[in-house]
Order: C-alpha cells, then structure tokens, then sequence
C-alpha cells in the first residue's frame, strides 16, 4: 500500500459542481456533521486529482492520505489506514503527536514506526487514531483506490462511517467503478455504505470539449487553436490523465497532435516512458512487476539481477520522477504516478519473460524478514511473486507461511485469501492426499469464520469427495457432518439433512467411543428436532450424551447437552443442559461452537421468560468473536444483542453494537438483522428517512422480509410503517404474517401487542374525524382470529420466572381497552406500567406511562397525579435520545400545563450570595420551587409533610427578603439555578 501525506495538486479543469459538493460536505464536517463521499469512475477520470484540489482548500483541516494498489490487495490488513496514519506521525506537531498517542496506548501495535505487536483489536486502533486526530481540529481521511482495499480496511471505513455522530471527520473514498465486475465484494460492501446516514456518490464523468478546452489551456499556458482540441478529445475521449499525456511537448500553437503519437490507450500512457532513456526504461519496467511501490534498495538489487547497476538505477529513478512518470513515496519507496502505467508497462513482457524478474523480486524480499502485519504482507507478496515465477513449491510454502501469521494476529480474511491458495496450488504441487484432506477442512472452517459461506461449502465437498468413506470412515462422517451443514447455512437444502445425518451416525456407529459419533448423534437429534420429530429428538440426543461422556470430547459433550436440552426445551432438565452445552464449548475456545452453543441457551431462556439474563453472555461473546476474528458469528451476535438492547430501552447501548454490526460483512440474514435493529433505533431516535435506507437494504439482502422468521423483522417493520404515517399498512402487514410466527409463539404475542396498539390509533383517529371503522375491525379481528388458531394460547407463561409475558398482556390489555374507547382505563395503563417496570422493558414502560398519564387527564386526576407518570416518560425519552417520543410527552405536558423540569441544586463554590444562608433542606425545596412543584409534589419527592414544606418556604422568602414562592423562584434563576430539562 502507498500513500502518505497528500501533495499539493496542479489546477484541475471543469469539476465545479463535484469539487462544490466535497467542499460543502468537508465544510460541514469541520461544523461537526461527519460525511462520507465516495468519488468514482474509470481510471484516469481525475478522481485523486480533484480530491487533492478539495483538500488543498481546506487549509485548517489535517489531511490524511492512504492509497491502494492492486499487487497482494487482500494480503495487506489495514494497509492503506496505516500508510495514512503513518504520514501523520511523520508530519505532526511534536504536542498534537503526544496527546493522540496518550489518548490511545495501542497506537504502537498498528503503526510499525511506533513499534510494538499485535495483541490487541486493531480496528478499534484505527478508530481510535483517526478520533483523537479528528478531536485536535477538522480531518480529512482520504482512501485512494478504495477497489483494492483489503477487507480490513473496507471493514474499519463502515466503522468509521457507522460510527458518525459529531466528529470532525470527513472521509473521502475513491475508486474505480469500471473494474467492480460482476461478484465483485464491494458493490455488497457500498450497497451497505450507501444505507447509512451522511454518505454520499459522487461520480466523475469524462470531460466535455469545454472542459477538455480549459485543461489543454492550464497545461499549455494559453488557450490551444480549436483543432488541437478536437484532437485531443478525439484521441483521449475526454479523459483528462490520458488528455495530459497526449499533450507532452506538444506546442499551444499546434493545429494538430503530431501523427506519430499513438492512438490507443497503452499507447498514449507509455509515451512518456518512451522519452526515457533505455536503462531507464528497463528500470521502470521492473518496478512495474514489483506490483506496489517498494524500496529503492529493493529495486536496485532487482536491476542488479537484470545487469543494471545502483548508480544507473538512480539515474533512472531521477529522469523518471523529472518527467513526471514516477514519484518518490516518503524517505524511500517509489512508484509510478498513476497506477494504470505500471499496468501497461507489465503487458510489455513477452509471455515467460516476467518471470525472471519476479523471481528477483521474490529473492530480495525473501532476505527482508519483518513483523506483524508487515510480514504478512511480505510472505503474502512473495507468494505471489513466485506463483509469477512458476516455483510453486515456494509459492505454497510461503502462501501457508502468510496463513499461520495472519492466524496469529487474528487477521482471519487474510488467513482465509492464503489458505485458498494453497489449496489450490496444494495439488499440482503434492498430488492429492491425506494432507490435502486437512488443509481444505482449515480452509472450509477459516472461510466459515468470515462469512464466506460458498468458498466454506466448496472447500467441504473436495475434501469430501477425496475421503475414501471405506477406508477413514471416521473422517468421512466428520466432513459429511460438516458439508450438511455447510449445504443448508448456503440454502441448497430447504429441509435439514437428516438423510446425511443419518448416514453420518451409521459410518461412526462401529466407533461409539468416538467424538465423530457422538458428534453425528447429536447432529442428527438437531435436524429431527427442526423437522417437529420431538420423540426421536430426543431419543438421539440421550445416545448423544452417553456417546459424548465416553469420547471426553469437550466439542462432543458441549453438542449433546445442547441438543438434549433443546429437544427437551419445556422440561426439568433443559436448563441444565443448555447451560452445560454451553460451558462444555467455552472450553474449546472455538467461536462458531460456543456461538451454535449460546443461541440454543438464548432460546430455552427466551422461551422461559428470561430474556434479560442473555444479554450479558452475548455481550461477552460478541467481545470474544471480534477479538478472534470470528467475523460471521459477531455480526449475528451483535443483531441479536442490539434487538434485546432496544427491547429493553436501552438505546445508547444498542446505538454502539449496532455500530459493530453495520461495519461487519457476515451472511445476508446477520445483515439483514442488523439493518433491522438500525431501523428501529433510528425510528425512536426521530429519523424516519435513516430508518427507511435500512429497511431498504435489509430486503435487498432478504427479499420478502415481512414473511421471515427468527429476523425479528415484522414488529421493525410495523414500527417503521408507524412513523412514516401508515398504520393501515401496519396493521394489514401484522394481520398477514402472524401466522409465520408458530415456531414461537411469543414472537406472534408480541405482534398483538403491536395490532392492538396500531388498531387503537386508528380507531382513535377514525372517531375524531367521524370516519367508517369497519375495515379496522376486519383487519385486527383477522390479526385475532389468526393468533388464536395457534397453540399455546397468547401469553402463556414460560415458567416461573417470566416476566415479559405478564408485560405483554398488560399492554394488549390496556391497548384493547383504547380500541374499544373503554373508560376508565388507568388502572390497566398502571398495570402496565408496573409490569413493564418488573420486567426491564424500558421503552414500553415509557410509553405505557404517557398513555397512563392520557388516561388519568381524562378521568378527571389533578394535575399532580397526572405530572408522574408524565415526567417518568420524559426522564426516560431525554436520557435514551428518544425525540419523537419526547416530543409527544412534551407537547402533552404543555397542553396540561405540567412542567417537565428536573429539580437541580448548585455545588456549595458556585451558590450565589443571597443564597448561601440556606440550609441543604431549603436548597433542595428552593430546587423544586424553580422546577414549578407543587407543595404536595416536593412533599412526596422528599418525604415530608405539605405543612413542612410550607415551613421551609416561608423561611426562604425570610432569608432572600421575597414575597411569594413565584418572586423567590425568580430570584433563584436570575442567579443561575436553572431546572434541568
């Protein structure tokens, strides 16, 4: 990867509404509003020229510059990030450097100059960087050629993006759109950009004749005679990299491009290269094949294997930056201008011709040994240097050298990206054989970890098709369990496999003490368990435990608690077993086991009623998948994890899991769970469009999202459908998949509460302006009839310890009673309130509260009463962001003339004069008198009696010399003690 800082930049011609749109958003970033802009288009359009126009303007801001190259994109974790922070070391004030490495210690284990190792979660390193430079003043993060990014790098900018509040951050991506073929991972990877908030497309065009005009004038330094123009324009189609290299040495006064200057695109980009000398021009020929700039002692041992010596190559390398062709990269690298030249100075080799120098190459950096990312990056190169040379032997040994490297600093898409190559290179170079059998299982599971299902299923069925089932029986029952599973995570099954699963049990049953046996058993009580075969379930997952018990297997006995306690999910024992399952995989350290394991525990307690105690667990495991790389299992974690953390009200939490989630690629179900939990919190924190981006690209990646179970999708959905003023939609949307819910039925219980809640805003809105109610009737009658056809009936507890199913039926209770205009409805209201409260379900006690408050009004409850539960859902709605609905409870409260202020004293230093003979008691009644209480409010807040409380305010208006409690409240706010809002 090259970069550093960025260089200033020549004019640039046209470009006048793209360059306002990047200098608007990076004006708003400096004011605090984060962006993203992703400038793209073919090579050569000018996207990097006019990004450093942009950032030349912007001369209060840091600027810092990271690039790609195409040659080992994905061997490099974080490379272009670190490039560009590196510059910043490089170039930073001494006092700036110093407070943003205090303010992130693990600076050193990402930033080689800084030196240190890899034991920490280098992604949170790079945010971390990037936050504490943008905290010093307004930053620029440039990412050139972002279409060769590693994933790393793709990975930490959703980050960054995701995590867009108020930073001073703009961020600027360029690429190359013309190379995104079809397959390719970043249009997965910008489709989910483009859904966040703050990001923004801009696409460079090629120039008109009137731009192309204006470039020939800047490059010339006069306006050209109009044939010169047209033929530029007919030679280079506008585009203005190829527009400036047709022009060298060409006269403003010419009429014509000279006849010898080639017409195709090679030919115009090697036309310099053609100026240079001859050993210039060879030395620019090796660097090409270096495939990324590289060190000038590098190249010069290179040249040296090519005949040429160190002082030519210097020569060379300063003819080459003279004419513009090459540029010098920091205090020792050099690469080309544009990377499209070291492209077409590599087709100049004849077929074999390349392979001597990258044999060279191979050999000088086979003498450089380095650390960390650097060496991953190293091997990683020289594999594919020696692929080039044909010495496969040591492409394979150095492609498995990078692998294990990369799985040591749990860089698992690098580890991934080397391993298939050795498989396949793996073959031609030993046959195939046992060892083969073992390296595509290492491929299989390290694709698995990183969400690369279909390259996990291929490497699954070679390694399959190469085990001899008569010979290994037990490897063979191994990968048939695995390819089963494999076949359904990628849907070419509808069913589960119990077919495969019952073969794989039969090739292990002559091995009962094995893990492979135990392992099927277990396998095979999970599909008849799936396929509603509870009796044979459980008979399987009992031979499961015995078989497990006799292996000592900890990856065998963590299966068979597991799916004994699932098979058994309303007995005695589930409990037990699942947490037994669970502790069992703990051990094994493996994060696809322990998270298969803690979805089975997540479900009995969700069945049970005991929803809180899963969050903690899988807050400890999303920790534990990040750090291990385990990309795939953390983004289902994290939707998961941020669907409970809003259940609960619990916002601000979910707002950061949700953050991981979006950064993450996984499977496009994790995907979609994520972009739901998105939606939803962007609906409560008052940014419908937001919400509406991500429930458009949660049905991207899970076409007919309403009808999906286990997604959580439908009360998302109605929530949204709320928001964006379309309850009918709402209901009619419950009322038809209601019925997909019967695999828990607790899910189709919270959709009633939903129906209830859209059908009684309807209805009410309906009776206020007089309307027919009758298709109202029909759709939540439907939505009624519907649940009760399911079995068990709505709201059955699931044990003794539930909670949340008591909640809900308050709240269906109390929604009915607003359907059908029933009064008085306080009591249920409370009721709800009171359970909600038990339960932790924050969000809707909050509601509960105003629709409680709503109710007392109209019951005829004073004020007092009705200021309770009014300011209990305000306190709720301003601590978790919630604005609509804090806009509700405001706008309420201002119609009953309730104040909504909180009580706050002054620190003893900061009591003004008239008021620091008041005793603590006096402050703290003086605080509630500023916050418009009432005697009988301060009374019950502090525990007192009204008559005390009247004692206390006639000794205020004694020692401040007022009148009433209005004047002495009014002299309190003069001198600074306001109420907290």
């Amino acid at each position: 990867m090259g970069g550093g800082p960025a260089t200033r930049s020549p004019g640039i011609a046209g470009r006048v509404e793209e360059r306002g749109i990047l200098g608007a958003a990076i004006r708003g970033a400096a004011e605090g509003q984060p962006c993203a802009v992703f400038v793209h288009g073919e090579a050569g359009v000018g996207k990097t020229r006019l990004v450093r126009a942009v950032c030349d303007d912007a001369v209060k801001a840091t600027v810092l510059w990271g690039r790609c190259v195409r040659f080992g994109a994905v061997d490099s974790p974080y490379g272009p990030l670190v490039n560009a922070l590196e510059g910043w070391v490089e170039s930073a004030e001494p006092h700036e450097l110093t407070e943003v490495l205090d303010a992130v210690p693990a600076a050193g284990q990402l930033l080689p100059a800084l030196g240190g190792h890899h034991e920490v979660r280098l992604l949170s390193v790079v945010d971390g960087l990037v936050m504490a430079i943008a905290r010093q003043r307004p930053t620029i993060l440039v990412v050139d050629d972002v279409q060769w990014a590693d994933p790393a790098s793709r990975d930490a900018l959703a980050y960054l993006v995701a995590g867009f509040r108020s930073q001073r951050l703009a961020i600027l991506a360029t690429y190359r759109d013309e190379e995104l073929g079809t397959g390719h991972p970043m249009h997965s990877w910008l489709a989910d950009l483009r859904r966040l908030p703050s990001v923004t497309d801009v696409r460079l065009d090629r120039l008109s004749w009137d731009e192309t005009e204006q470039q020939v004038a800047m490059l010339l330094g006069d306006r050209p005679r109009r044939g010169l123009v047209d033929a530029v324009v007919r030679r280079s189609d506008g585009n203005p990299y190829l527009s400036e290299l047709l022009l060298e040495g060409v006269s403003v006064t010419a009429d014509e491009l000279p006849a010898d200057l080639p017409a195709e695109l090679s030919g115009a980009l090697l036309a310099a290269w053609h100026r240079l000398s001859a050993p210039g021009r060879e030395v620019m020929r090796l660097l090409a094949v270096a495939g990324r700039p590289s060190s000038i002692d590098d190249l010069r041992e290179v040249a040296a294997s090519a005949g040429i010596g160190p002082d030519a190559v210097t020569r060379a390398l300063a003819e080459a930056v003279n004419t513009g062709m090459s540029v010098a990269q920091g205090a020792d690298l050099c690469w080309f201008r544009h990377p499209l030249v070291a492209e077409v100075l590599y087709a100049t080799f004849v077929p074999g011709e390349a392979e001597t120098v990258h044999a060279a190459w191979a050999k000088a950096l086979a003498s450089r040994p380095a650390t960390g990312l650097d060496e991953v990056q190293r091997q990683g190169d020289l594999a594919l240097h020696y692929e080039a040379a044909r010495d496969l032997e040591s492409c394979l040994e150095a492609s498995l050298r990078a692998a294990d490297l990369a799985s040591g600093i749990k860089a698992r898409r690098e580890e991934a990206v080397h391993l298939r190559r050795a498989a396949r290179l793996w073959p031609i170079v030993h046959g195939s054989d046992a060892e083969e059998v073992g390296l595509l299982e290492r491929v299989a599971r390290s694709n698995a970890l990183v969400g690369d299902g279909e390259a996990s299923f291929q490497a699954w069925s070679r390694a399959l098709e190469l085990v001899d089932e008569r010979t290994d029986p037990l490897r063979a029952c191994r990968l048939l369990r695995r390819w089963a599973d494999s076949a359904f995570a990628t849907g070419r099954t509808s069913g589960r496999p119990i077919a495969e699963a019952e073969h794989a049990v039969e090739l292990s049953r002559a091995f009962p003490d094995s893990e492979e046996y135990a392992d099927a058993l277990a396998f095979l009580s999970w599909c008849q368990w799936w396929n509603n075969e509870l009796e044979l379930s459980g008979k399987y997952a009992e031979e499961a435990v015995q078989a497990a018990h006799r292996s000592g297997s900890n990856v065998a006995l963590s299966l068979a608690y597991a799916v004994r306690g699932n098979a058994d999910i309303h007995g005695e024992r589930s409990d037990t077993d699942t947490a037994t399952g669970l502790r069992f995989a703990e051990l094994t350290g493996d994060p696809e086991l322990i998270w298969r394991m803690l979805v089975i525990r997540h479900n009995y307690l969700t069945r049970r009623g005991r929803l809180l105690e899963c969050i903690e667990p899988i807050k400890r495991f999303l920790a534990f998948a990040l750090d291990e790389g385990a990309l795939s299992v953390a983004v289902f974690a994290a939707g998961l994890l941020s669907h409970h953390l809003l259940m609960f009200g619990r916002l601000p939490e979910s707002a950061e899991v949700i953050r991981e989630g979006l950064s993450l690629a996984g499977l496009p179900n994790a995907g979609a769970m994520a972009r739901l939990s998105a939606a939803s919190l962007s609906v409560r924190q008052g940014n419908a469009d937001v919400a509406g981006l991500h429930v458009q690209r949660a049905e991207e990646l899970m076409p007919g999202l309403e009808n999906r179970t286990g997604l959580f999708a439908q009360p998302v959905l109605a929530e949204y459908l709320i928001a964006t003023g379309r309850p009918e939609q709402a209901l009619d949307m419950l009322s038809r998949t209601i019925g997909t819910q019967y695999v828990d039925t607790r899910d189709a219980d919270e959709l009633l509460v939903w129906g209830a809640r859209v059908a009684a805003d309807l209805m009410e809105a309906a009776r206020d302006r007089r309307e027919a109610v009758g298709s109202i009737h029909a759709a939540y009658d439907e939505l009624l009839s519907a649940r009760r056809r399911m079995q068990p009936q709505p709201f059955e507890l699931g044990g003794p310890d539930d909670l949340i199913q008591p909640a809900m039926q308050a709240l269906f209770t109390a929604e009915t009673a607003r359907y059908k205009a029933q009064s008085p409805t306080s009591a249920q209201w409370e009721d709800a309130v009171r359970r909600c409260d038990t339960a932790g379900l924050l969000w809707d006690e909050a509601v509960a509260s105003l629709r409680w408050a709503q109710a007392l009004l109209d019951e005829g409850s004073s004020r007092a009463v009705v200021a309770v539960p009014l300011r209990s859902a305000h306190r709720f709605a301003v601590q978790a962001g919630a604005n609509p609905l804090r806009q509700q409870v405001e706008a309420f409260a201002a119609l009953c003339a309730i104040p909504l202020q909180e009580p706050t004293q002054p620190s003893p230093p900061e009591t003004p004069g008239p008021l620091r003979s008041l005793t603590k008691r006096e402050q703290e009644v003086l605080s509630y008198l500023v916050a418009g209480r009432t005697y009988a409010e301060i009374a019950k807040a502090l525990f007192i009696s009204e008559k005390t409380v009247s004692v206390h305010v006639s000794n205020l208006l004694h020692k401040t010399g007022t009148s009433s409690r209005r004047e002495v409240a009014a002299l309190a706010v003069r001198l600074g003690q306001t109420p907290r809002n």
